[in-house]
């Protein structure tokens, strides 16, 4: 007698005709879950990868799964509710704001080149924020509690840390000063630039997906760092529009101030967001890889950002300094891409095979359900409000809602 639906011995299979007299996808029977999905690359359920049976599928990252998990892209890391075909668009627009502070350095323009470089991430961040409408109906309560809060602590935080060190210096304390400056400083930094995502995470439980953690977070970095740059560097905007000085070194300083500095502050304040989402409504919280949980992302964003105060003391070179900083830069976003790619995957649970509707990330055809069963995309990285088709209610506590 033949095995019945969803049991391990279960071969693909058709089942008979749907609502309106529509044929129902063939079934296969996943080894990861133990439950039947439509038949594809992956499992609708829990997005396991079913040709090879691995549930980890490091081979297709969970947002974007034309990536590996490891495989560096600053757009789809910071940016993962963007489809990859917009991404694009990002990555130009990022390449180039690079290129117009190297030109206008290139020029001895330092002011425009300070300011250029300063405002870039963030503005990249608040067109992101629109562009894919992740939170079309709150979206200024997200930019003020995060970016805008981020801000004005970032505001009071360098008026009294840079005021310190700069008054040790001066009084030639220079062990005290190293202390503050190396120790003290980071941490306090990375302590405010979680203040306005752990806000939200109290007060604003229906944002309950990791990825909300990760947008709060990366933009309440975002918003802390334009704020520190600008007053530290606010000297050199008001100044002369043509400056004396050397374009490499000014060019290589403001890569490191207004880029690494915020690409570093937005992955370790996102891992930490991240972790604590996941933490507090995962439902299989007994299967979490170690490289998610709370303890971990708090040991690497608070390690790295104490290890790079200690090592900008240690490496006055500033060719050195930004050696150091890309490199941090590097293993942040692909560890930040590991937190992603495993919390989307523990989103999977059990649910309706819903009607067909075209997925989000690759256009085709395919039952709705937590994971595309052609791409593999997990459907809590795409924009809220595309990701339901009428007449298909989300599951309870997150998933497709």
């Amino acid at each position: 007698m033949p095995s019945a639906p969803g049991e391990p011995n279960s071969p693909p299979h058709s089942v008979g005709r749907g609502r309106g007299g529509d044929e129902l996808p063939p079934l296969v029977f996943c080894p990861h879950c133990d439950r039947t999905a439509p038949a594809g690359d992956f499992c609708g359920h829990c997005g396991a990868h079913l040709t090879t049976a691995d549930p980890t599928r490091h081979h297709a990252f969970a947002a974007v799964p034309s990536e590996g998990v490891l495989h560096f892209n600053l757009i789809s890391t910071l940016f993962p509710h963007l489809p990859h075909r917009r991404g694009s668009t990002f990555r130009l627009a990022l390449v180039a704001g690079g290129a117009v502070v190297v030109a206008l350095a290139a020029l001895h323009l330092f002011a425009p080149a300070t300011a250029a470089a300063t405002f870039l991430l963030p503005a990249l961040y608040l067109l992101y924020v629109y562009e894919v409408e992740v939170y079309e109906d709150e979206p200024w309560l997200v930019v003020g509690v995060t970016m805008v809060a981020g801000a004005i602590l970032g505001y009071g935080y360098s008026t009294l840390a840079g005021g310190g060190v700069s008054h040790m210096n001066l009084t030639g304390d220079t062990s005290n000063a190293f202390l503050l400056g190396a120790v003290v400083t980071p941490i306090m930094a990375q302590i405010l630039m979680l203040a306005g995502p752990l806000v939200l995470f109290q007060f604003r439980s229906r944002f309950r997906e990791p990825l909300d953690g990760i947008t709060f977070g990366a933009a309440s970095a975002l918003g802390f760092t334009l704020m520190t740059t600008l007053t530290s560097l606010w000297p050199v905007i008001i100044g002369p529009l043509v400056a004396s000085g050397q374009p490499l070194d000014w060019s290589l300083r403001l890569l490191r101030l207004g880029v690494l500095v915020s690409m570093v502050n937005a992955s370790t304040t996102a891992l930490v967001a991240a972790a604590s989402w996941l933490h507090r409504y995962e439902r299989r919280p007994a299967g979490r890889p170690w490289q998610s949980s709370v303890l971990v992302a708090l040991v690497v964003a608070f390690g790295s950002q104490l290890a790079l105060g200690v090592l900008d003391f240690v490496l006055p070179d500033l060719v050195t300094q930004v050696l150091v900083w890309s490199l941090a830069t590097v293993g942040l976003v692909l560890y930040l891409r590991l937190v992603i790619h495993q919390s989307l995957l523990a989103e999977g649970a059990g649910h309706e095979i819903g009607p067909d509707a075209p997925c989000p990330e690759c256009q085709r055809v395919v039952p709705t359900m937590l994971f595309c069963p052609a791409c593999g995309v997990s459907r809590a990285a795409t924009g809220k409000a595309a990701r339901v088709p009428a007449g298909f209610p989300p599951p309870l506590g997150g998933g497709l809602g």
